[in-house]
């Protein structure tokens, strides 16, 4: 009986203490905030469960996901033909009173969000204007040929707490060529969307024109 108590007292020191266990992953294995359970709920959910029947962590499978989202993902990005990307069709709503809104610089969320920089001449990239700040990260990320590997960009991209679905996304937009790498400027554009979603604003799904940086533009 006893034991039994030093049990569960132990199994209630973890409870409470589980939002310090939560920073303790998030620092040790990369993992962003925003990945974890409610900490209210998961605390409720673990009263009622057995300690002694959860299996023990296992590292090499935490290394297999990191090697899968770092590497194996953005390759088989690469496999995706870009003919399906570029025949689309888009989802916009037109005709009627929705020209007006579509057209005009003052229409719903115009010049926000993903959207900044759409109503600047062909040879203009909003990106550029925080670009040598990103540059600066970029150079100490170790590139070489201008290059960084998908595991350099995740350091730096995991800073931002957000989802790994979401960062998953900005990685698949910001690879242009689909290589797996990104070079300054994708890393720049990785950077750009990272800011937008962090500002409260949704991703695209596709990458806007306006967003291409102008030499890549076809």
């Amino acid at each position: 009986m006893p034991s039994m108590f030093g049990k569960e007292s132990k199994k209630k020191e973890l409870i409470k203490n589980l939002g310090n266990i939560y920073l303790d992953i998030e620092r040790e294995y990369g993992v962003p905030s925003g990945d974890f359970p409610d900490l209210q709920e998961m605390q409720e959910k673990l009263l009622h469960h057995d300690f002694i029947k959860f299996p023990p962590l296992k590292k090499p499978l935490l290394d297999s996901v990191d090697k899968m989202l770092a590497e194996d993902i953005a390759k088989l990005m690469s496999l995706i033909p870009q003919e399906q990307l570029d025949h689309k069709e888009e989802t916009q709503v037109k005709g009627g009173a929705f020209d007006s809104v579509v057209e005009s610089p003052f229409g719903y969320k115009r010049g926000e969000g993903v959207d900044a920089g759409s109503m600047e001449p062909s040879h203009v990239w909003i990106v550029d204007k925080d670009k040598p700040k990103y540059d600066e990260i970029f150079q100490s990320l170790s590139p070489i040929d201008n290059k960084i590997t998908g595991a350099a960009a995740k350091t730096e991209l995991i800073k931002s707490n957000l989802p790994n679905t979401i960062l998953s996304r900005i990685w698949k937009l910001s690879d242009l060529d689909k290589d797996g790498m990104l070079d300054s400027e994708e890393f720049a554009l990785a950077m750009h969307l990272m800011q937008i979603k962090l500002n409260g604003h949704d991703l695209p799904q596709e990458l806007p024109r306006h967003l291409i940086p102008p030499n890549r533009r076809k």
